[in-house]
């Protein structure tokens, strides 16, 4: 239990860096006489660093070991968090902020990676399920908490608080978290050594339709997920007319729906459903509830009644599909582990940045098409990869296996 709790504390790092930080853009923006447009840029250069980040470091932790890859990753992020915290002009601040979210994207990758080294299988997407729910959980709070250190030590206080955190975390993690590759698979071979070796990685990973299928998968749920986030506040609180208090209430709600989809995959995998089934009901309930609010947008009828219990169907739907497809991908790529998990990572950073940024530049301020449309778009994209792809190459792959048993 301790190792999955600590697995999800350090998930966590980077919904605390983003969230936390929201309520402060203004404060943060007046500060250095900018606009708030600019000031929301902390969030795009994190996002920037946490995508990047990994395709090195991910690689890296596949030849030389999990552990001191974490601890560089969640240190380098201690570090931005510090320097973020003393910024003497906001192109010091995007600087320190892309650093962070590099630490943080080399943080996730390599959890991803150890989970893969330790466990196989069902208990394998258990434990991812429980990562989950950590890092559902951790949205619903860090505006609330960005806000209430904010209102005691003001928006420098926020990255303290989030440079302590991430210390205590690097402590706790090299006290009581050992290397989870094995001894034959780690070396330390030259530079130019590891550079063959991680483009053969890369290879790899690209050449296994089934990990790329499901990637796909993982970047087009993201995407629709994340148009919701990125365009809830708009169209609740700009076009249905919530009060900026009650807001964070609803997208705490909204929340909510992956932690109850992540308890409720735990659940049925322990049953022993299979997640063939798993997935198919989750992706039933994505595209169901991103074709409804499609459907109510352009007909008029959308209303916050109704928004809100369908993102909530829908994050349920994300917390069930999420853990099945990231194993699923690494499972046939496990001695590269870690090159898998960030080409996963950066994709659907990147997909999601791209959505968001797409929902805020079509938004008309009048209707909620533009965040219903590229949801709807995501979520019904990733149906033909996984029955066109996916699928089928899940049958050649347990066909393969039950031929070399035989």
């Amino acid at each position: 239990p301790w190792f999955t709790l600590l697995v999800a504390a350090l998930a966590t790092l980077s919904a605390f860096a983003t969230d936390m930080s929201l309520p402060v853009l203004a404060d943060t923006a007046a500060t250095f006489g900018a606009p708030v447009g600019r000031a929301a840029l902390t969030i795009s250069t994190f996002m920037v660093g946490f995508a990047v980040a990994p395709l090195l470091s991910g690689p890296l932790s596949d030849h030389l070991g999990r552990r001191p890859v974490l601890l560089a990753g969640t240190t380098l992020y201690m570090v931005g968090g510090v320097l973020a915290t003393w910024s003497g002009s906001l192109g010091a601040l995007l600087l320190w902020r892309w650093r962070m979210g590099a630490g943080a994207g080399t943080g996730v990758v390599v959890l991803v990676a150890m989970l893969r080294d330790l466990f196989s299988g069902a208990e394998a997407r258990v434990r991812q399920s429980y990562v989950n729910l950590a890092a559902g959980i951790a949205p619903v709070i860090a505006p609330t908490v960005g806000a209430g250190v904010a209102a005691l030590g003001g928006w420098r206080a926020i990255y303290g608080v989030l440079a302590g955190g991430a210390a205590l975390l690097t402590l706790t993690a090299w006290w009581a978290l050992d290397e989870s590759l094995a001894p034959e698979r780690r070396d330390a071979s030259r530079v130019r050594d590891h550079v063959a070796r991680v483009a053969a990685g890369y290879r790899r990973v690209v050449r296994e339709p089934l990990t790329v299928g499901l990637m796909g998968m993982v970047a087009l749920n993201f995407g629709a997920l994340f148009a919701y986030v990125s365009g809830s506040s708009l169209v609740l609180i700009s076009v249905l007319g919530v009060a900026t208090r009650s807001y964070g209430a609803l997208f705490a709600c909204s929340s909510m729906g992956l932690m109850v989809g992540a308890l409720t995959n735990a659940r049925l995998i322990r049953r022993g459903v299979s997640h063939q089934r798993l997935i198919g009901g989750g992706m039933t309930l994505i595209v169901g509830a991103a074709l409804t609010m499609l459907l109510l947008s352009f007909t008029g009828a959308i209303r916050v009644g109704a928004l809100v219990p369908l993102a909530v169907l829908g994050f349920i739907g994300h917390g069930i599909v999420r853990p099945n497809v990231v194993q699923g991908a690494l499972e046939p790529v496990a001695e590269v582990a870690g090159v898998a998990s960030a080409i996963m990572s950066a994709g659907q950073m990147v997909t999601g940045a791209s959505v968001s940024a797409l929902v805020s530049t079509f938004f008309d301020g009048r209707t909620a098409h533009s965040l219903t449309v590229l949801q709807a778009l995501c979520a019904v994209g990733s149906v033909p990869i996984y029955r066109t792809v996916v699928r089928p190459a899940e049958r050649r792959r347990t066909t393969g296996v039950a031929a070399v048993r035989g």
